[in-house]
């Protein structure tokens, strides 16, 4: 018989061997053949296989067999539970929680705790689990003092001999966080299918949100307040910071950039952290020969990993081995100390900081990256990054396989750990700070999603004040979903996405072989692939269309142009017949983006004149300045067209300091023209109007 079939007949004979379930000898209480029928019935459910390691009787379930290919925060303890470590929970109870988890496992459409049914893998239901089990261990352990061991064995034969009350004292008690995946274990344990086939009874009925739990991330108002992805503002800081820590890190070490966009940034605002610590090729070696040598490493087993070798690293005292920490390090200047390993730290924070954001992969599968084999190119020559999808791959893998877009940006930052890796000497790709031995570099393995989320947190400390940094609910998945935000900002008109990621859609739309225009690429399509629950209704995209309709439609928002006082009035007169009627703003603006309220975004603007002739001379909105309120009554400029006024402030900057910067060979097409000076004179004006605007909207601007 199947496990639906035998879990299906433990309710009519539970009495007789439940209360006996400890002692291993099945007592007949009333008639012989009932019990002789309950002993085979437990003896068959004792046997199944729950893994291709264990069976039910077992006290260790172990997942992780070592013939599947698992992810790198479920292998391991992820994968496996001991039922032992729970030693407060008697025989019964405990049969009765292994029968839920595999129900779960086995039958999880039985159960009918969802709409639709749904599969969970085996460290799904562990997490669940090991998150609901501590629970009742606790409640257990505290009944047992409370009543003493003997009543407790034969007072308590089921979950559902715990009382309302019990619940109550214990919520108050229990130090780990009440969290979604409590509820679910609960929610499984509650189950019809539960009731009917294996429990005793219902468990108590408690509102379990409503408790007085020490830590109840359901209803904690201030945890739901708080971000689960990067505001536009804080995802601009934050991806500078990372491009320009990673492309002045290759340009001290003179290596080849492949984000000349960053380059040009970095060159025009002297931004020179690699300076101030010191680093250069040679200083890098000898760091490099340090951590190593610390670690084990011959001289000959350190040489290919170093960009020169000097015959001064050799000691004179150790044939094969280069000198000590205090001597190598006097034949460089640069100080090798903390403080320069916090800027390496910092690097390789950045870096990985760039591939999480810029790829939206999981941390899974950033996990699986090789160092040295992650970059190949697609049949279009597209640079792409390979790991493996675990999650979902019948719906990811039609999108992206096993690779992903690899923009200029995520192959520096590659590159940048890939020298970091020198002294790691660790084969993985995104992976702490520390050097592996030289005989333990087969037993190495890259950061988990708990060390993944350490070093991405560590960057965002550095890089935010403390006040944004705490208005994130944030995770390793937070990059991930702003990167669906970003894309669905773009699907609904907002002109924020940066360069890279505007490469991207370039990018991916060739990866995809569909042939469409890089300004019409769908954004929002592939931003549904990067978060759970995606389509329309998905927060990302509600909260990117709702936060568009804000930008240009609050009456009470900043806006710059002549005609911004007549825009807001507008706004005004429609905001009032529904704010008289008791509606506030807040009510308006979610109706709006529930009903796609249209609002048409023509570039840097929005325009309201009547002009309808798209190659009227005589309007300043022809060419690159269009929508220009510092030239036309008729343009409005909001919060949302800033991003793209910055990227004329930045481009023309860009494109202005390599005029004069080489007047001996400037731009070939203009200097052989001669409009050098007009083409000067029109970047100076484009630049000076980008800052009007932004100044007018309150932005910094900056490179």
């Amino acid at each position: 018989m199947n496990f639906e079939t035998l879990v299906r007949k433990i309710k009519s004979v539970r009495h007789h061997f439940l209360r006996h379930l400890g002692s291993e000898i099945i007592t007949t209480v009333a008639h012989s053949e009932s019990g002789l029928n309950a002993l085979s019935l437990m003896n068959a459910l004792m046997d199944l296989p729950v893994s291709k390691k264990s069976r039910v009787k077992d006290s260790v379930w172990d997942f992780d067999d070592g013939t599947t290919a698992l992810a790198r925060d479920i292998q391991g303890a992820k994968s496996r539970i001991d039922f032992a470590a729970y030693t407060s929970l008697n025989a019964t109870i405990l049969f009765e929680i292994k029968m839920a988890m595999l129900c779960a496992l086995e039958i999880p459409g039985a159960l009918r705790i969802r709409a639709s049914p749904k599969s969970y893998k085996p460290h799904t239901i562990l997490d669940i689990f090991k998150s609901t089990i501590p629970f009742f261990e606790q409640m257990s352990e505290r009944k047992r003092l409370e009543q003493g061991e003997d009543f407790f064995e034969n007072s308590f034969f089921s979950l559902s001999d715990f009382t309302e009350n019990d619940y109550e004292i214990e919520a108050r008690l229990f130090k780990r966080s009440f969290r979604s995946t409590t509820m679910q274990g609960f929610n499984i344990l509650r189950s019809d299918f539960m009731l009917e086939n294996v429990l005793a009874g219902p468990l108590a009925h408690v509102e379990l949100e409503s408790l007085s739990w020490q830590s109840n991330r359901l209803n904690n108002k201030e945890t739901r307040k708080k971000l689960k992805w990067l505001p536009n503002k804080v995802f601009e800081k934050c991806t500078r910071a990372a491009s320009f820590a990673v492309v002045d890190f290759l340009k001290a070490l003179q290596e080849n950039i492949a984000d000349t966009e960053t380059l040009n940034r970095v060159n025009l605002t002297s931004y020179e952290e690699a300076k101030k610590v010191k680093l250069t090729r040679r200083s890098y070696d000898i760091y490099v020969s340090v951590r190593m040598g610390s670690r084990g490493y011959s001289g000959r087993q350190i040489i290919p990993f170093l960009y020169k070798m000097d015959q001064n690293y050799w000691s004179p005292l150790m044939p094969g081995q280069f000198k000590d920490k205090e001597a190598i390090t006097k034949l460089t200047n640069t100080q090798l100390n903390n403080d320069f390993y916090e800027y390496i730290t910092h690097i390789n924070n950045s870096a990985i900081y760039t591939i999480t954001q810029y790829t939206g992969m999981r941390p899974s599968e950033l996990a699986g990256c090789l160092a040295e084999d992650c970059l190949t190119r697609d049949v279009f020559g597209h640079w792409l990054i390979v790991s493996t999808v675990f999650k979902g791959r019948e719906a990811y893998g039609n999108l992206f396989e096993d690779k992903w877009v690899a923009i200029p940006a995520v192959l520096d930052a590659v590159k940048a750990l890939r020298i970091l890796n020198r002294f790691k000497q660790n084969p993985f790709l995104i992976t702490n700070m520390n050097t592996i031995k030289p005989s333990k570099q087969e037993e190495a393995n890259s950061v988990s999603g708990c060390g993944l989320g350490h070093q991405l947190q560590a960057f965002l400390m550095k890089v935010l004040t403390l006040e944004e940094f705490e208005s994130l609910d944030f995770s390793p998945y937070t990059l991930r979903h702003s990167l669906a935000n970003q894309m669905f900002r773009a699907a609904v008109g907002l002109p924020f996405i940066s360069y890279q990621l505007k490469h991207f859609g370039h990018l991916v739309s060739k990866v995809e072989q569909r042939h469409r225009k890089t300004v019409t690429v769908d954004y929002g399509g592939i931003g549904d692939a990067l978060v759970s629950g995606g389509g329309r209704d998905a927060p990302a995209r509600v909260d990117a269309e709702r936060e568009f309709i804000v930008n240009a439609c609050d009456p009470d928002g900043g806006y710059a142009g002549d005609n911004a006082d007549a825009h807001r009035s507008r706004l005004a007169a429609y905001f009032k017949g529904y704010l008289e009627a008791g509606y506030s703003k807040d009510e308006i603006f979610d109706r709006m983006a529930e009903m796609n309220f249209a609002v048409i975004n023509v570039g840097q603007g929005y325009c309201y004149g009547g002009a309808s002739e798209e190659h009227d001379a005589s309007l300043p909105c022809i060419g690159s300045l269009r929508c220009n309120p510092n030239r036309c009554k008729n343009a409005v400029v909001t919060e949302a067209n800033a991003p793209k006024w910055l990227e004329v402030y930045i481009q023309n900057s860009l494109a202005l300091k390599k005029i004069e910067g080489d007047s001996t060979e400037p731009y070939p097409d203009l200097r052989a023209s001669g409009e050098v000076a007009d083409s000067i004179a029109q970047l100076k004006l484009a630049i000076s109007e980008a800052e009007g605007v932004l100044r007018k909207l309150g932005r910094e601007v900056s490179i």
